[in-house]
């Protein structure tokens, strides 16, 4: 006798039309705004990479399910993230994920179980849009950078506000809604890559926002975006609230006796470079070196063996100075090569990150409209598109939030022939489309 089949959830809104965007579309297409860093990989990163690795091979953490290599890596993971986010964190309120991915999967559990629904940027990730779905988790509303809310209801009696320091599709700064929150939970989407005069903006922001308290609060961090790693997936969840981080790894141990001891070490060289850059931009002489200085000194007292040297902290700290420039020569070519086609302003210069919404110069009235346009787009000249229906929200959110405005996001890590190719692409493809249309 078979098992009658469950009712599966339905897919957020962001999902289910991605569908519909990319039906008929060559998967080898050129794409405009993809969703990770295509910056090459540090090459010091490498090197310091294949030396955890024989460490990890040495100590025995790739033989053991745990060992106490695990709780080191992890008190220092709290003394590191002290300092950076300036607040007191204890090795007890300090996991590692499977990626920030995860970290919204383990907070979004621990919220339905706490009768919480969640109130979201918009835009923002898919996933807390549809990792909700399969708890379920109700979604009280979106709000957008001015911190003007769309309320949908959510039933729940708590919310958690959640904010994207920046913005992980804009790369700007939201400001939180004047709502009573019962829970925070704050991504640290991207903390590098930004312009030079506003480099300092995002771990300010951090470090406000959290304003010394973590009791109430949950915060992600990923080294995946600024490190370019996408394929090795490390997270870091951080939070005062002690059932939080229990469950969280009740709930981890249910899939796994422990982490990949390479997830852990990826963060530790994540905070350490993080550290090691605000350092690299003190104008006070001697400063990089005293702040390596204490860093090995926290390493050598946690008993970690693996801190980064002095050059290679210099060297990858230098390469994410030539990120950030490579990324504010993609604006300047964007802002060059756009005009006319997408609506980009400097105010829209992302202050960390690779990533900005800016609007499309065309006549879609409708959501509907957009979505057959980007697919014909899509189909007829080899180009993916990805508008703002995918960033979270639904049709309802998307027009009260942002009526009538087309949006398509942009990725600035591409090399720079890509992004003129595509903005070519585009600007080609608007043209036929509305000579078609005027032709009708």
């Amino acid at each position: 006798m078979a098992l009658p089949a469950p009712e599966l959830a339905a897919d957020a809104s962001c999902v289910a039309v991605y569908r519909d965007l990319r039906d008929g579309v060559a998967r080898s297409s050129a794409q405009i705004g993809y969703g990770y860093n295509l910056y090459p990989i540090s090459t010091a990163t490498s090197r310091h990479l294949q030396q955890v690795l024989k460490a990890c091979l040495r100590d025995g953490r790739m033989h053991e399910y745990g060992t106490v290599h695990d709780e080191h890596d992890r008190a220092l993971a709290a003394t590191l993230a002290s300092e950076y986010l300036g607040v007191a964190v204890d090795e007890d309120q300090v996991m590692f994920c499977a990626g920030a991915s995860e970290g919204i999967g383990l907070v979004s559990r621990y919220l339905t179980a706490c009768d919480t629904a969640m109130l979201l940027p918009a835009p923002c990730y898919f996933a807390f849009e549809q990792t909700p779905r399969r708890h379920p988790l109700a979604v009280a509303g979106r709000y957008r950078g001015d911190g003007a809310v769309h309320w949908s209801g959510g039933g729940a009696s708590h919310t958690a506000v959640v904010e994207i320091l920046p913005n992980g599709v804009t790369g700007t700064g939201f400001r939180p809604p004047a709502v009573q929150a019962d829970f925070r939970l704050v991504d640290l989407v991207f903390q590098a890559g930004g312009h030079s005069s506003r480099r300092h903006l995002v771990a300010d922001h951090a470090r406000t926002a959290l304003a010394g308290r973590l009791t109430d609060t949950a915060v992600l961090m990923t080294p995946s975006k600024d490190l370019s790693l996408p394929g090795l997936r490390a997270g870091l969840l951080i939070s005062g609230d002690t059932t939080l981080i229990a469950a969280s790894r009740d709930d981890v141990f249910d899939r796994t006796a422990s982490a990949n001891p390479m997830t852990g070490q990826l963060v530790l060289l994540y905070l350490t470079v993080l550290l090691m850059a605000e350092a690299a931009h003190d104008s006070a002489p001697g400063t990089f070196t005293r702040r390596h200085a204490w860093v090995r000194a926290q390493y050598r007292r946690h008993r970690v063996s693996t801190c980064p040297t002095e050059s290679t902290c210099r060297a990858i700290t230098n390469h994410l100075d030539r990120m950030a420039g490579h990324f504010a020569e993609a604006f300047r070519l964007l802002t060059h090569h756009g005009m006319g086609l997408l609506q980009v302003s400097d105010d829209m210069r992302p202050i960390a990150g690779y990533s900005l919404l800016p609007r499309l110069n065309v006549d879609l009235p409708t959501s509907q409209d957009l979505v057959g346009w980007v697919n014909t787009v899509g189909r007829r000249f080899d180009l993916k598109l990805n508008p703002s229906l995918l960033f979270g929200g639904n049709l309802a959110s998307w027009n009260a939030l942002y009526p009538g405005e087309p949006r398509i996001r942009v990725n600035l890590s591409v090399p720079h022939h890509d992004l003129v190719h595509t903005l070519d692409l585009l600007r080609t493809a608007r043209h036929e489309l509305n000579r078609v249309g005027a032709a009708r």
